[in-house]
């Protein structure tokens, strides 16, 4: 029996997944020109799965933790639908992509953390890698369809994925020092005064894509040259005079540690992104503050972030799964009242133009909403096009997204 320890960042994504009523999807869909052959699709897939044994694992409680358990008969679901006479256009076919994510979550207690979905649609055809958050992040559905490219193509792709092993094989132990400093920072956490974004939840689950264009983000990006910044701190200028007019408050945003690795993963699916919170706003010299964080956090500073996940892990592991939302619920109360903004505006920009012999018309990556945010935010470009997904359960955010579309516009003005 080949038993893997969950890593911290995993256990705190299943916890979230317990209490977002169990669905804590990531997708990757890429929309292309022409069809496939199920068959050869559904062999691709089982391929790619045999050289990633987190695809090929399930999670299991056994005493006091959680483990990925390993088994090699074990692969992805795989579904294939034609949807050509159930809408009328590409805009209500893409919705329902979207609400697809939604109403099938990944049970990664049930099998595999990762199912595959083929939709037909007339003339175009939508792959989709859907993911539990606890086995992905952000560039594994983009390597995924590298992988199924180059099996389509014939050509050999990678076997050996690093990051099926225990994490102090991949990166740095925790010190204790580190794990004092984090417990610190989480006790100031609990007298911290929370601000509150005013999105009202409705109840209902959507997703919202919004393609700026190529304007956006030559607009961006100009802006972040003259004022010497980065990309991540441009786009949370621009969220914070949206949603806050400026105010302080707190957003959740990720990083990828796959660079901090002590072994390649440039090719290995599994969950390597920390998450971590940031004060946007609230005076005039917030924005060099917020930069120079980022940087520290780059350069070490993030293994604070790391011991703050390892003493909540010690909290998830000692319970059963059908406590963890009352867990994450007791979290929210006491460490993050009101709606916090989760963000993740790393650069993903995707360098294929087909997927076998079919053209890609647009590749999209987006997430259901996650607690505690209101509103859950992916920012990518795909051929120089700025695009942002909306996860919310917050009805009719169109004043919101109007909203980003001309503060990025007048960046420059």
């Amino acid at each position: 029996m080949n038993l893997m320890p969950l890593s911290d960042r995993s256990l705190n994504f299943i916890a979230l997944a317990a209490a977002n009523k169990n669905n804590a999807n990531s997708c990757d869909l890429a929309i292309v020109e022409g069809h496939f052959d199920i068959d050869l699709l559904t062999e691709c897939v089982n391929k790619i799965a045999s050289t990633h044994p987190i695809m090929q694992s399930r999670v299991v409680k056994k005493g006091f933790r959680y483990y990925w358990q390993f088994d090699s008969r074990l692969y992805p679901e795989k579904l294939c639908f034609d949807w050509s006479e159930q809408y009328s256009g590409v805009e209500q076919w893409h919705a329902a992509l979207r609400q697809f994510v939604i109403d099938n979550p990944i049970d990664p207690f049930e099998g595999s953390p990762v199912s595959f979905v083929c939709v037909k649609f007339k003339t175009y055809s939508a792959l989709m890698f859907l993911s539990s958050h606890a086995a992905s992040d952000a560039r594994s559905g983009y390597i995924l369809f590298e992988q199924l490219n180059a099996l389509l193509a014939k050509q050999p792709i990678p076997n050996q994925d690093n990051s099926f092993c225990e994490d102090h094989l991949l990166f740095s132990r925790v010190t204790y020092k580190a794990m004092f400093k984090a417990g610190v920072r989480l006790t100031c956490e609990l007298f911290k005064a929370k601000k509150e974004i005013p999105i009202k939840a409705s109840g209902q689950w959507q997703i919202d894509y919004h393609d700026l264009g190529i304007e956006a983000t030559e607009s961006l990006l100009a802006w972040a040259r003259k004022h010497r910044l980065s990309a991540n701190v441009v786009l949370n200028y621009v969220f914070n005079r949206v949603l806050n007019n400026g105010k302080k408050y707190t957003m959740i945003e990720t990083m990828s540690l796959r660079a901090l690795s002590s072994r390649n993963l440039s090719s290995s699916y599994n969950n390597l992104i920390l998450s971590f919170g940031s004060d946007i706003g609230g005076d005039s010299n917030w924005i060099q503050t917020y930069q120079s964080r980022l940087e520290a956090l780059k350069s070490g500073d993030h293994v604070v972030h790391q011991a703050e996940q390892r003493l909540q892990s010690f909290s998830i592991n000692l319970m059963p799964r059908r406590g963890l939302k009352l867990l994450v619920d007791s979290y929210k109360r006491l460490f993050l009242n009101g709606n916090v903004i989760l963000s993740n505006l790393g650069k993903l920009e995707f360098d294929l133009t087909s997927i076998g012999k079919c053209k890609i018309i647009d590749i999209y990556n987006f997430s259901v909403p996650l607690p505690p945010a209101g509103l859950a935010i992916v920012v990518s470009t795909y051929q120089g096009r700025l695009r942002i997904s909306y996860a919310h359960e917050g009805g009719d955010i169109t004043s919101i997204k109007r909203a980003v579309e001309c503060e990025i516009a007048s960046l420059n003005e």
